[in-house]
């Protein structure tokens, strides 16, 4: 009799550890579903440098692999067999097309690639001069922004009376380096009008009396 409780212990314990490592190991090989850092990325998202994705590919609905990795500065990822794919600048279907042909030709029988967005890299826009919070204000990868939800997201206009509307420059750096600057009159748009880009640089001057 003082044996069976030790003995009951011990095949309670070998079942709780043998569940857990049985559900362990079947999350492992089963294709995920989703994330919880997931984002929800349309197909025609435009992936960027330090985009965290992850690729998985499947044949026949069975994974053959699946990693998860940040885009490089450069705009690539690495990814079995084929090695350094450029990725950034493609849309999210455009990407799958570019992993399916090789996969297809070389090693994989019709397979199939899903690429989801975990994390989008950070972008911003910088927001100075006459508004209430001057800093930098997250830009929605998906969405985008305007000129007048920047400045709203800013804190809006410091002073109705000391902040120049009709003379807002906007700052822009193009992909050669180049720099151009947009005077924008803001008395004269909504909240639709003047959509930004990742980067830009918002000014809001002192009226000149």
């Amino acid at each position: 009799m003082k044996i069976f409780p030790k003995a009951l212990f011990q095949v309670l314990v070998f079942a709780v550890l043998s569940h857990l490592i049985g559900s362990s190991a079947g999350a492992q090989g089963a294709p995920s579903g989703g994330s919880a850092g997931a984002v929800q990325a349309s197909d025609s998202y435009v992936i960027s440098p330090l985009d965290y994705l992850r690729v998985a590919l499947f044949v026949a609905d069975e994974v053959q692999f699946q990693t998860e990795l940040r885009v490089s500065q450069a705009g690539t990822i690495t990814v079995p067999h084929l090695g350094t794919i450029d990725i950034a600048g493609k849309s999210i279907d455009e990407a799958r097309e570019a992993l399916y042909d090789p996969y297809d030709r070389d090693y994989y029988v019709n397979p199939h690639i899903d690429i989801t967005v975990l994390q989008y890299s950070e972008r911003t826009v910088t927001v100075i001069g006459k508004v209430n919070r001057q800093g930098q204000i997250p830009f929605p990868s998906e969405k985008g922004l305007s000129l007048l939800e920047a400045i709203a997201m800013a804190g809006g206009w410091s002073n109705d009376r000391l902040a120049d509307k009709s003379s807002v420059t906007i700052t822009r750096t193009g992909d050669n380096g180049e720099r151009s600057v947009i005077e924008v009159d803001a008395r004269k748009l909504t909240t639709e009008d003047h959509q930004l880009e990742e980067g830009d640089l918002i000014n809001v001057p002192e009226r000149i009396w």
